[in-house]
């Protein structure tokens, strides 16, 4: 948690290369573990090559992962990180708690009906909550598929003219929105957090993808597997194709790597998303 947590402020810039790290007494009392958890967190960052000790009794300072050694020093040292994957339920939440501990907090999400990401959001707020403050924004923008439209997936199996799942995919879509929008809009009238924007809009494209920006800095991915599964429409079971979602994986991409492949993907995927959103996105309201 701790190691996660200082990637985060590294990646948003509240840590910047050259700077001193929080002593680990503010570090224990900042994520309420124990020093010993905070000198591990060290441990492995300075192993990942995103710190770099400084003289005794000095906070280590933030590097760059890439820094390749001089001519004297021929030690090995580490390029960017490689972030495995990761079931999309878990890593989402964990990321999206991150995010929350930023003063400022933005979400963009590219999906097929918010149910990862109204999951991932269930626990900071109700941390927020527990807390009595939370952010000072927090902005959060959604793009889902425009159930009106001909979409490729869901389809009823032989049967591609019935509309049927496109209409509970609309249901289902418009509970979720509808219920992450009314929590999110509550921190502000409870005055939690001061400033609050939640927004969805609809698209006329079947998503292969789930995509979610989060704080601008660092980008979960991950394909939506076709299958074919059972579904109660009109209290009849029919065959569908339908996409998995909370139990597909999500890559993790993140400034923090200081690698420019990686740094241009996150800034492509942003410009990639408002594109959408500026574009041929609607805006959507819940029923």
């Amino acid at each position: 948690m701790v190691a996660d947590g200082l990637r985060a402020l590294i990646s948003c810039g509240e840590l910047r290369v050259g700077e001193h790290l929080p002593t680990q007494a503010q570090l224990s009392e900042r994520f309420s573990v124990p020093r010993g958890a905070v000198r591990g967190a060290v441990e492995l960052l300075e192993r990942e090559g995103l710190i770099r000790r400084a003289q005794q009794g000095t906070p280590p300072t933030v590097a760059r992962p890439d820094r390749r050694p001089d001519r004297q020093d021929r030690r090995e040292v580490p390029g960017p990180r490689r972030h495995s994957p990761r079931p999309a339920g878990v890593f989402l939440g964990e990321r999206v708690a991150q995010c929350f501990r930023q003063d400022e907090v933005t979400i963009d999400a590219y999906c097929l009906n918010g149910e990862t990401l109204a999951s991932a959001l269930a626990g900071p707020l109700v941390t927020v909550q527990a807390e009595g403050a939370g952010p000072r924004r927090v902005a959060v923008r959604i793009l889902l598929p425009d159930a009106e439209a001909p979409l490729a997936l869901p389809q009823v199996i032989g049967d591609l003219g019935n509309t049927r799942p496109r209409e509970r995919l609309r249901i289902t879509s418009d509970h979720i929105y509808g219920s992450l929008r009314h929590s999110l809009r509550m921190l502000k009238v409870r005055d939690l957090v001061p400033d609050v924007t939640v927004e969805a809009r609809k698209v006329s494209i079947t998503p292969t993808q789930k995509v979610y920006i989060l704080n601008g800095s660092e980008v979960l991915a991950g394909h939506y597997q076709v299958t074919e599964r059972t579904v109660d429409l009109d209290r009849n079971p029919i065959e569908i194709y339908d996409m998995l979602g909370v139990e597909g994986m999500l890559f993790r991409h993140t400034v923090v790597d200081d690698d420019q492949v990686t740094r241009s993907y996150v800034e492509q995927t942003q410009q990639w998303f408002d594109s959408l959103w500026n574009t041929i996105a609607r805006p959507m309201e819940p029923n």
